[in-house]
């Protein structure tokens, strides 16, 4: 499809070290697809009320079988088909779930390539699988914990989503929003922008915090490290460029690295500009 020809199986970041504790009942949230992580941990806290976006349209098809596998499958079934290598699934499961014919479609004919083997099919290149522990999803993810399962179980079906197949840069907000998660699109931004990347990148959220309360603008790994991989990642650049922003850390998602922590950039309307 394009160049779009791989997905994200599950976050490579510590969601449930910045989401935990944040109650998003009754709140509006819009936020990047990628793996559906964000998205299932906002329905974790509460949200039922998402608009989700990504220029990968496989992200939308990962999503629909992602979330109505959940809504389907126990627990401990959906950690060993999605999580783990451990039990397989095929096009009559596919079939019998809850989600569009679209979806099903793109589901059945890649089963079918992989001759109705879903552990083959997790292994190939359709699914980026680059540093994935799959011990590691159990405590980045707020949803992977047994109970929070069960509760988005009885909620998945109340839950309004709505995707928008579009990249961050053409994004249009045309309602009000509590909260933005941006993931870690914020690595990407010398692919936005040929040049004056923060500047440009700080201008694009500035403007849609006249629908957004909060962004979270970037999740950083190994925050305030000596060698920052990119502009976003240098903290003294960033106070420059941004002025007015907060930081959260936490536990850190890289592997083996206990003693560093991860953290979010987050910018408030009330901080930034007035409604």
């Amino acid at each position: 499809m394009e160049k779009f020809n791989s997905i994200y199986p599950f976050t490579t970041e510590n969601i449930a070290g910045y989401m935990d504790g944040l109650d998003l009942t009754d709140k509006k949230i819009i936020t990047v697809t990628g793996s559906s992580d964000h998205i299932i941990n906002a329905i974790a806290n509460g949200s039922t009320d998402i608009t989700t976006f990504d220029i990968n349209p496989l992200a939308k098809y990962y999503m629909d079988l992602k979330l109505a596998s959940l809504e389907d499958l126990a627990y401990e079934d959906f950690i060993q088909i999605f999580l783990y290598d451990d039990k397989n699934i095929d096009i009559d499961f596919i079939n019998n779930l809850n989600m569009s014919d679209e979806s099903k479609l793109f589901w059945t004919k890649q089963l079918m390539t992989f001759k109705n083997d879903w552990v083959k099919l997790k292994k190939s290149s359709l699914f980026n699988r680059k540093y994935f522990n799959p011990d590691s999803k159990l405590w980045q993810n707020l949803y992977l914990e047994k109970n929070k399962y069960e509760e988005i179980k009885k909620l998945i079906d109340s839950v309004n989503i709505n995707f928008l197949n579009i990249s961050l840069k053409d994004l249009v907000l045309n309602q009000e929003y509590d909260y933005m998660f941006l993931s870690n699109i914020s690595d990407y931004i010398n692919l936005m922008y040929n040049r004056n990347t923060l500047e440009n990148y700080r201008d694009l959220l500035v403007s849609f915090l006249g629908n957004v309360s909060q962004i979270y603008l970037a999740y950083l790994y190994d925050i305030g490290n000596d060698n920052p991989r990119s502009d976003i990642d240098n903290l003294e650049k960033v106070k420059k460029v941004f002025k007015q922003f907060e930081i959260k850390s936490f536990r850190s998602a890289l592997e083996n690295q206990e003693d560093k922590e991860d953290g979010v950039l987050i910018l408030r309307r009330d901080n930034n500009v007035r409604k």
